[in-house]
């Protein structure tokens, strides 16, 4: 993980904190390169440390029956076999300073790379209309632990995905240099505030808490477990080198791809176990529709401590918008928007806002958000795995050969999604792989199998287009 030694120059003009970034989706020149891989973890570490990780975690002793320590084992093992994709992703940057969609452009061809860009687009503003309603639901506990009545509170929600998405267009149309920063410090400062949070509810928890599963469906429930986990990060793999494509072309690709792991590993290890915790203080509310992990700490938690938890969650939620604005303006681009950069992604962050205040009136938002996170990243893992062995050079196909790899690991997962679990409001459907989901006891293999999938086609095509 050692890291060459680069003379980093001064910040330059086209990327200055503060400063409108000038450079769209055009590659970044090496003149313009600045900083180290090491800086890539603050980034990550800002995007994760959040209550959008430590609810993802709350899943799995809430939803799927798990224990408090088998469930961290599987956020841990989830989130490393995602993270270490994502550094290895993140490569891309250094080496050709271009956005990660357009870099696919020489894997999948100019129209391929459309089908990726508009994925992409839907995911980051969908995560962006997540993400600000989450904050929006954090602050109408914020007021009312504050003095306000229930119902007056209520009627705050509005207000504040409004000012929640405001906050995060902002800083994201400045662009990427102006986005490290804040999530440099936002990351410390949000990890300290966690950790005292945590000391704070910790006489509260059931650390002894265990599993409520049993046989082959404990198994299940696990790789369901896993797989949720996994999910979080490769939702961000399309967003890789967006991040690390100003860093200069010599530095380290140890280095590039360490660094991104270990921002998303140890946030998402810590808070995962904070999200696996929280549920145990008041189980049952916390599975409830209508109350949820944030009803939890309302109820049970003395007023000063949940107001600097609620404050945290909103704060948090804006900080991991940020990245989530920047990527779509950059798509918007990829699709043929003949807008400046700043101008898309002011753009995206106004439809995700109409999209956040849409999403307000879903009645059980904690089954829309898992909806939500796995299908957005049906399609990421066998897109991942296509590009990674175009880049390493492990395989060389056409744009049509990668297209069908992708396509096609993304078609066969589908036969091992778990629809019932994801469709748990659709309660009289039959779904057409239910014996497989039976047969693995509840257990999602989807995005194994997607990846696996995709690589060995490609690697088999690849072979076949290789001169004897």
């Amino acid at each position: 993980m050692a890291e060459p030694a680069i003379n980093t120059p001064d910040v330059s003009a086209p990327d200055a904190f503060l400063k409108v970034e000038s450079h769209g989706i055009d590659p970044i020149p090496e003149a313009d390169r600045h900083g180290r891989p090491r800086e890539l973890a603050f980034l990550w570490a800002g995007a994760f440390v959040n209550y959008a990780s430590l609810f993802t975690a709350s899943l799995l002793t809430t939803f799927y029956g798990l224990g408090v320590w088998d469930g961290l084992a599987a956020v841990v093992l989830g989130t490393v076999c995602g993270a270490v994709i994502l550094g290895l992703l993140s490569n891309t940057g250094p080496r050709t300073g271009l956005p990660q969609i357009i870099f696919t452009r020489g894997i999948f061809g100019r129209r391929g790379s459309y089908i990726g860009a508009a994925l992409t687009l839907f995911l980051a503003v969908g995560w962006f209309a997540v993400d600000c309603v989450i904050a929006a639901q954090a602050g109408v506990q914020l007021t009312q632990i504050a003095g306000l009545g229930a119902s007056a509170a209520a009627r705050t929600l509005f207000p504040w995905v409004c000012a929640v998405a405001a906050l995060s267009v902002v800083v994201a149309v400045y662009g990427h240099q102006t986005i490290k920063v804040f999530e440099y410090f936002g990351a410390v400062t949000f990890a300290v505030l966690s950790l005292v949070l945590f000391a704070l509810l910790a006489p509260r928890f059931n650390w002894a808490a265990s599993h409520t599963v049993t046989g082959a469906d404990y198994a299940g429930a696990l790789v369901l477990g896993f797989m949720t986990c996994f999910a979080l990060v490769a939702s961000w793999y399309p967003f890789a080198s967006d991040y690390s494509r100003y860093l200069p072309a010599r530095s380290g690709a140890g280095a590039v791809t360490a660094w991104p792991a270990i921002g998303v590993i140890v946030p998402m290890s810590l808070l995962g176990l904070f999200g696996l915790l929280l549920p145990t203080i008041d189980l049952k509310l916390a599975a409830d529709p209508n109350g949820g992990v944030l009803a939890v700490i309302t109820r049970h938690v003395p007023a000063p401590v949940a107001l600097a938890f609620f404050a945290f969650v909103v704060l948090g939620e804006v900080w991991a918008n940020y990245l989530d604005v920047y990527t779509a303006g950059l798509v918007a681009q990829t699709l043929g928007i003949r807008l400046r950069r700043w101008q898309t992604a002011l753009g995206c962050g106004l439809v995700g806002t109409v999209l956040a205040a849409y999403a307000v009136l879903v009645t059980d938002f904690h089954l829309a958000y898992e909806d939500f996170l796995i299908l957005t990243y049906l399609w990421a893992p066998a897109w991942a795995a296509v590009v990674l062995l175009s880049f390493f050079g492990w395989g060389r196909a056409g744009a049509r050969a990668a297209l069908f790899a992708w396509l096609l690991g993304t078609l066969v997962s589908l036969a091992f999604v778990n629809y019932a679990n994801l469709f748990a409001n659709v309660t009289a459907a039959r779904f057409f792989n239910q014996p497989v989901i039976d047969a693995l006891h509840g257990a999602d293999l989807s995005g194994l199998v997607s990846v696996v999938v995709a690589g060995v086609a490609f690697l088999l095509l690849a072979r076949r287009r290789a001169p004897a």
